[in-house]
């Protein structure tokens, strides 16, 4: 069985990993909410209106009550980044599923991969996980190669799976690594790029 925690906070070298606020709310609209580029392969469309973002994370923070549900902020510098979860939870058969999102203009330098790092650890060290899943779409290189970076192999492929908002549909590959996996690389070291000036 699992051993629930809640979202806790956990830290990585640059970044810390927190609950959701409503403070968060301004810097969510402004660089990753209505962020055209990182929505492409999501299933909801970019955010018009800063209240309707705010009622969204009105109930994620209500969310934070229920012990088995994980939804991070992911930060940096005392900066809103984007997120991350854990989701699709089976206490039983000791497995959940990850996902993740960041703002386009923080990609390419390896906070994604730093951030998913630590939350397979938290999945694996903390609540007793013995296997994290995750999946993007085919056309989505980037997050494959998030999922790829902290050893996790792909399980199969799941055809015309999903509607891109262009009308066309979408393979879907799956990815997951097992405990003892990543009992082998867990010390992996990563090499991170600055973060580049604005």
């Amino acid at each position: 069985m699992l051993t629930h925690k809640g979202t806790v906070t956990l830290t990585t070298k640059r970044l810390i990993l927190r609950r959701l606020t409503i403070d968060d709310v301004p810097a969510m609209f402004r660089d990753y909410a209505t962020d055209g580029k990182m929505t492409k392969y999501l299933t909801w469309e970019p955010y018009t209106d800063m209240e309707k973002l705010r009622e969204f994370v009105e109930k994620r923070v209500a969310d934070y009550e229920n012990i088995m549900y994980y939804h991070w902020a992911v930060t940096m510098g005392g900066e809103f980044i984007g997120t991350i979860n854990l989701h699709a939870i089976f206490d039983e058969a000791e497995r959940c599923e990850m996902g993740y999102c960041i703002g386009s203009k923080w990609w390419n330098k390896g906070v994604m991969t730093e951030a998913a790092a630590e939350v397979i650890r938290f999945a694996f060290e903390e609540l007793n996980a013995n296997k994290v899943s995750a999946s993007h779409d085919t056309q989505n290189a980037a997050s494959g190669a998030v999922m790829r970076k902290n050893g996790m192999k792909q399980e199969g492929l799941l055809r015309e799976h999903s509607m891109r908002k262009d009308g066309t549909r979408g393979d879907m590959a799956c990815y997951a690594i097992l405990r003892s996996e990543w009992e082998k690389i867990k010390n992996k070291k990563y090499e991170y790029l600055p973060l580049r000036e604005n």
